[in-house]
């Protein structure tokens, strides 16, 4: 007998990793980009990462408009662990960032001298633990003015955190 998974299960087993896309020969890269391959590579990756949140917030809005408010939250997370993502690659210059990143990792990327990021770390934290009830239930009354504060909070943090990726990456 199949097993129906739910979405929750899948978010709980979810590992967002991607290779990031091939980009061609490294003569002509170089040649065009007047950057060192890695570098090439990096600034696409942080791009991809990027392009993923950007897909994420808007199927979380789509989500939340149809009363999926438990898919919405899952959405947010990934939005938010895509983008804190592009900030890993951003600061340490490597492809592959961890699967999962731990919460003092999360806070060393978002926290800077000019911005502090201990709410913004405790943000994302929590986002990731009501994402990741297995045991949600569904007859428990989810509040969608709740929800939807939610939602605009983790749009405006992706907001100030796409704002620190370096000015030379063009994202749209």
């Amino acid at each position: 007998m199949a097993r129906n998974w739910s979405i929750i299960e899948a978010h709980c087993n979810h590992q967002e990793a991607f290779t990031p896309r091939f980009q061609g020969s490294y003569d002509f890269i170089e040649s065009v980009s007047r950057r060192s391959p890695d570098d090439y590579i990096v600034r696409n990756t942080i791009m991809d990462y990027h392009q993923h949140t950007k897909y994420h917030i808007k199927l979380a809005n789509i989500m939340y408009g149809h009363n999926q408010f438990q898919a919405c939250l899952i959405l947010c997370d990934w939005a938010l662990a895509s983008m804190v993502k592009a900030l890993y690659i951003q600061k340490y210059h490597v492809v592959h960032p961890s699967k999962e990143l731990t919460m003092n990792e999360i806070l060393n990327i978002v926290h800077t001298d000019t911005a502090p990021g201990l709410d913004i770390a405790l943000f994302i934290g929590t986002i990731q633990h009501i994402s990741c009830i297995e045991e949600f239930n569904h007859d428990r009354n989810l509040q969608p003015n709740n929800i939807k504060k939610l939602l605009q909070r983790t749009e405006e943090i992706l907001e100030e955190l796409k704002n620190r990726l370096k000015n030379d990456i063009e994202l749209k």
